[in-house]
């Protein structure tokens, strides 16, 4: 069992990568190998996206190291020591992996930054609560459309393509997908952050915020982890990570997206009475509306 595990569990196009950066060589916590390892997503979602990076991998490895292959499985047939990258790769997918995705160094965390986990069911948050002893959760809250707009292009840059290239109605069609709306309902994944950890064991923050004052959003971060604050490099600070290109997106679009959010903002308004500066104009224009 994992004694202490943060897992950043979004918002997807919110942050978290940057995060990520600013956090991964920090002495208190394990990171795995990958930003986003997907297991819980992957066990509880159906997500195929662990097992195309292992696909992926494993494809690379009989190209160029097809020998490196063949001695794992002779070794493993023997009895001996095998290499313990493949043998994570070709493991089966359970608990026990995911436990050893994390570094044995001594550190007070091991780190698991996925975003997809904002969309886990209830029993995905069990199963986080079986692996690790103790919790903490971030959560990063980008405004809501502006998070959509976000990654309905990165969807399309992840399959080698541009959105200026995408027709109008197949991107109208993306607008109304499940895939971009749900990830930015908050609403739903702070209902169950509420009903399956303590109040103090989840930090929600504002991606305008922190992006506004880097500095005060990492030292939020170190102190809602009782860790060793770090002062990092403005040049590490201002690095610029998974930028999407720009698209000047229809009236359509916002009035799509204006309309399936409605009901996320008027909860984020409730939940935290002060939202960042860009999201009440945003949040008026959604009440203005449903009027």
């Amino acid at each position: 069992m994992i004694e202490n595990l943060l897992l950043c569990v979004g918002a997807q196009k919110s942050g978290t990568t940057w995060l990520h950066a600013q956090l991964k060589d920090h002495p208190q916590i394990g990171f795995s190998n990958v930003k986003e390892i997907h297991y819980f997503n992957t066990i509880h979602k159906g997500s195929v996206l662990l097992a195309r990076r292992k696909v992926n991998r494993l494809e690379k490895i009989i190209k160029n190291n097809r020998m490196g292959l063949e001695r794992y499985f002779a070794n493993l047939s023997a009895g001996k020591p095998v290499n313990k990258g493949l043998q994570q790769l070709l493991s089966p997918v359970d608990d026990p992996w995911y436990i050893d995705q994390f570094p044995k160094k001594n550190r007070k965390y091991c780190a698991d930054f996925t975003p997809e986990y904002a969309l886990l069911p209830d029993a995905g948050f069990e199963n986080i609560k079986r692996v690790a002893k103790n919790r903490k959760v971030i959560f990063i809250m980008r405004d809501p459309i502006d998070r959509a707009k976000s990654a309905m292009r990165y969807f399309y840059e992840t399959q080698g393509k541009t959105i200026n290239d995408i027709g109008h109605e197949q991107i109208l069609k993306l607008a109304t997908s499940d895939f971009i709306i749900h990830m930015s309902s908050y609403d739903i994944t702070i209902k169950r952050l509420d009903k399956h950890f303590a109040q103090d064991d989840v930090l929600y923050l504002f991606y305008e915020d922190v992006m506004k004052d880097k500095q005060t959003g990492i030292n939020q971060v170190t102190d809602f982890l009782n860790i060793i604050a770090i002062q990092n490099s403005a040049e590490q600070l201002e690095k610029r990570v998974n930028v999407t290109s720009f698209y000047d997106f229809s009236e359509q679009v916002d009035e799509i997206l204006k309309s399936r959010l409605q009901k996320t903002y008027e909860f984020l308004g409730s939940r935290f009475k002060v939202l960042p500066e860009p999201w009440p104009r945003a949040f008026d224009r959604t009440l203005e509306q449903a009027v």
